[in-house]
């Protein structure tokens, strides 16, 4: 190789940059912390009867000279923006010297801290004031701490390992599906892979009284809080959650996870379930288990959470994870995820002998009866009902009875009639089909695989246990506002449906003599009255609309007599019949108005389900409602 001098000057300066630069970037590289530097909280509750709790977050800082951090503006699982950043106090900055660092708040729950690319402590407070399975309560007794109303976020690094230190109260201890890292009486420690990790497992503090059983390769414990001097009977709750656990198991095929933690808080008022991956946090009065309708209710509320950690927490729209925390993350398979765990709850609690199949049926019959006298069950697609839930199911405006319903409810009825089609077609091919089968395919093809689903893959899970395209099912009843086929349905699996009216006889004519109730059921007005003769909702199309009666009005008569309450109006409506036209009068906004009501006659049903005796059903027919009611 030929070399000359200005090519050994080039080559030498050449030599020089690259050394500089390289030590440039090594220095640079040092400056900035590991990618998965953890994030690290250390919890105090100094006067838990003032209901603060003191936070202190460290921070490798990225590298930046300025670093934003924020408090979620909602919890997953609960689809309402609560803000969460109001219930922070005093925040404050430093470097690890104890020098204040500049803070500025950008917006309702977000802050900017200037460090100068230096690692920095965040402190502040939290007040944690509501009882509920969603936001945080602190008490002198214990401490309930739901995680997205405690720990601040570092914004674009959401991936970040967490490790929690707890200063505990005396005599408390830390309950939670975290995982423990080290610890002892006075400090709990805790770490989780990441934020979504970290606040997606609630943290019990207290004295509860906890029981411990196994099933499979998994270890379950109940912590029951707030029982202390009662006579609630914590034997019976944890063995029925023991049956409830063994029963979706055995649905399933097993648990996804090592250990579950039930957390149940029994107070004097709030209730709830609220579901996370490995763990679910619920509510029930204390006076609820004064009889044992209380111990039905406890055990639907851990079948319905509990199967939660398939279907929604494992299988879950894609709008549902990863979760965008300063905003509303709108899903329009709220019905699927909510509605028909409904459906799956009903199945584990017939499964576990918690419920005997008659009344399982004859409460079916109920709950399609309320579900018909809605009137506005079928106003818009329960995939809107869904995507709207933000804003409407829990922020209702005066109309809602009129333009919707609940996705929980109408997607627990279209549970069931899903759960029927696919039994039913499969069975006409000589197959097996259910809704429990739809669900084990979903999980196998994306909960197991930690894809989210679509509506389309919904679909495609349910026509495979079919045997055949279910597409026509989801467009009429789902995608479309076509009414749910409960009644058509039921008698082909060996369920008797009979749909009567207090006022008609069994042959469908009215009767000679009807009761002052009977009358009463027989009139539609459209109308719904408050105890004090307000109207509270006036039915689209209903002889009240046409009379032009309007919400909020107050009537005061009926015809020519006095009426001062909504038993009283009633009363006097009933002494005309169908067909009649009544003048009421009323006050709107202070003004006396008279209009005439023309009334209508009743075409509500009232829905009795029962089980046709076993003898009188074909074989197939039987086979197929024993596996349905025995949970299969």
């Amino acid at each position: 190789m030929l070399v000359t001098a200005r090519s050994c000057l080039r080559l030498t300066l050449l030599v020089l940059w690259t050394a500089l630069t390289a030590c440039a970037l090594s220095g640079r590289a040092q400056a900035r912390p590991p990618a998965a530097a953890p994030v690290h909280y250390r919890l105090e509750i100094p006067a838990p009867h003032r209901q603060y709790v003191h936070v202190t977050m460290e921070v490798e800082a990225p590298g930046e000279r300025s670093t934003r951090v924020a408090m979620p503006a909602w919890t997953p699982g609960s689809y309402l923006v609560r803000d969460f950043g109001r219930h922070v106090y005093d925040l404050t900055a430093e470097d690890r010297r104890g020098r204040a660092l500049a803070t500025e708040r950008l917006d309702k729950q977000t802050w900017r801290i200037d460090h100068g690319g230096r690692p920095f402590v965040v402190r502040y407070r939290v007040f944690a004031g509501e009882a509920s399975v969603r936001t945080s309560h602190v008490d002198d007794r214990h401490a309930s701490l739901v995680g997205t109303s405690v720990f601040l976020y570092v914004v674009g690094q959401l991936r970040r390992p967490a490790e929690v230190e707890i200063a505990l109260p005396p005599g408390w201890s830390a309950h939670t599906a975290l995982e423990a890292a080290g610890g002892d009486a006075s400090t709990a420690r805790l770490r989780a892979p990441d934020y979504d990790a970290l606040v997606d497992a609630p943290i019990e503090l207290g004295t509860p009284s906890v029981q411990t059983f196994t099933q499979g390769d998994a270890t379950f414990d109940y912590v029951l809080t707030g029982a202390e001097g009662t006579a609630i009977d914590a034997d019976r709750l944890v063995a029925d959650a023991a049956r409830v656990v063994r029963a979706q198991g055995e649905l399933m095929g097993g648990f996804p996870f090592d250990r579950y933690v039930f957390l149940m808080r029994v107070s004097e008022q709030g209730g709830g379930g609220l579901e996370h991956a490995n763990s679910t946090s619920m509510m029930m009065r204390r006076s609820a288990f004064d009889t044992d309708d209380g111990y039905d209710r406890a055990a639907r509320l851990v079948a319905h959470e509990f199967f939660h950690l398939w279907n929604v927490k494992r299988i879950h729209d894609r709008a549902l994870g990863p979760f965008d925390y300063t905003r509303e993350n709108h899903s329009q398979l709220l019905w699927l995820h909510e509605g028909f765990t409904e459906t799956m709850e009903g199945h584990s609690l017939l499964r576990a002998g918690l419920v005997e199949p008659e009344r399982f049926v004859v409460d079916l019959g109920r709950r399609f009866t309320r579900y018909l006298q809605k009137p506005g069950r079928n106003h818009d697609p329960i995939t809107s009902l869904s995507f709207d839930a933000w804003i409407k199911a829990y922020q209702p405006a005066a109309n809602h009875p009129n333009v919707a319903i609940s996705y929980y409810e109408k997607g627990d009825l279209l549970g069931i009639a899903l759960d029927l089609e696919l039994r039913l077609r499969a069975a006409a091919q000589g197959q097996q089909g259910s809704l429990p089968g739809m669900f084990r395919r979903l999980m196998t093809s994306h909960g197991s695989k930690g894809r989210g689903i679509t509506m389309a893959d919904v679909i495609a899970a349910a026509s495979a246990e079919a045997g055949q395209d279910m597409r026509a099912f989801f467009e009429h009843h789902v995608e479309g506002t076509e009414e749910v086929p409960l009644a058509e349905l039921l008698p082909r699996i060996g369920v008797a449906v009979q749909a009567s009216a207090p006022w008609l006889d069994a042959d469908g004519r009215p009767l000679p003599r009807l009761s002052r109730q009977q009358r009463k059921d027989r009139l539609w007005t459209g109308l719904s009255l408050t105890d004090e003769a307000r109207v509270h909702n006036v039915v689209p199309g209903s002889p009240a609309d046409a009379a032009g009666l309007m919400l909020d009005d107050e009537l005061v008569a009926v015809g020519e007599l006095r009426v001062r309450t909504r038993e009283q109006a009633l009363d006097r409506l009933s002494d005309h019949a169908p067909g009649d036209t009544v003048r009421v009068t009323l006050f709107r906004d202070g003004r006396l108005v008279q209009q005439d009501l023309t009334l209508a006659e009743s075409e509500a049903r009232t829905y009795r389900f029962s089980l046709v005796p076993a003898a009188e059903l074909p074989a197939e027919v039987l086979q197929l409602r024993t596996a349905w009611l025995g949970g299969a």
